[in-house]
C-alpha cells in the first residue's frame, strides 16, 4: 500500500464525531467564525444538516450533511439539503473521502473546482 493510500485508509476509519470535529477544526482555521452543530439531535428537526458554517469576513455560509464512509443519507436528510439546494443556499454532504480529495478545504475556501 502507497502512502497516500494509507492515508485514505486512515481517514475513512474516521467516526462522524471524528470527522466533525476535523471539519470544525479546519473551518475555524479559514476563518469560519460562526459555527453550529446539534448536539443532541433526538430533540432537533428530523434531518436538519450537521453543520451551518458562516463566514461572516467573506459572507459564506455552507450547509453540511456529514456521513461517515460508510454513512447512508436518511430521507429527511436529503430532503433538507434539496430544499437548502432550492432556495438558493450552498448545501451538500460530505464524506471523509472528500476530506482527503481536499474537496472539503477547496469549498470552505469558496473554490470551484470541476
Amino acid at each position: 500500500m502507497s502512502a497516500s493510500e494509507i492515508r485514505l485508509h486512515n481517514i475513512n476509519q474516521w467516526t462522524e464525531k471524528q470527522f466533525q470535529d476535523n471539519v470544525i477544526d479546519l473551518a475555524k482555521q479559514l476563518g469560519y467564525d460562526l459555527i453550529y452543530h446539534t448536539h443532541d439531535s433526538r430533540r432537533s428537526q428530523p434531518g436538519f444538516p450537521d453543520l451551518v458554517l458562516i463566514n461572516s469576513r467573506t459572507g459564506r455560509t455552507l450547509w453540511r450533511e456529514l456521513k461517515s464512509a460508510k454513512g447512508r443519507i436518511r430521507k429527511e436528510q436529503q430532503m433538507w439539503i434539496d430544499g437548502l439546494k432550492a432556495a438558493g443556499h450552498d448545501a451538500e454532504v460530505w464524506r471523509p473521502e472528500d476530506w482527503f480529495s481536499e474537496r472539503i478545504r477547496n469549498e470552505l475556501l469558496g473554490k470551484v473546482v470541476a
